[in-house]
């Protein structure tokens, strides 16, 4: 018998505008004994993600809307670092702003897949 396939993502994320600078590495998804959310903290500037057991609720889950530009609900966690909140980005498509510039200049390579 197949259980479902859980798999995560390690992304490097670059904006290729000149003198922006902006780089990092963004997890996607989780493994297959837990979960996990990553976003941008605008407070700390840098990317924030949190994790928990598949079988536990999303924490520190910080709250849901409806996000009308992207057609679906979208879900806020709590920074580890700071404890502002951000935006879970639940496909790297989702992340098409810099976020230090505001500029669509942003470019993935996947480094890592994982499970």
């Amino acid at each position: 018998m197949l259980g479902s396939v859980r798999a995560g993502s390690l992304y490097e994320v670059r904006c290729e505008t000149s003198m922006c600078g902006f780089k990092t590495t963004l997890g996607i998804g989780g493994g297959r004994l837990f979960d996990q959310a990553s976003g941008y903290c605008w407070k700390c500037g840098k990317t924030a993600s949190v994790t928990w057991k598949r079988e536990q609720e999303k924490s520190p889950l910080h709250l849901k809307f409806w996000d009308a530009l992207c057609g679906r609900m979208r879900e806020v966690f709590t920074c580890p670092t700071c404890k502002g909140p951000f935006v879970m980005i639940e496909q790297i498509e989702d992340m098409k702003h810099c976020p230090k510039c505001g500029k669509t200049s942003l470019k993935t390579k996947l480094t890592v897949m994982y499970d």
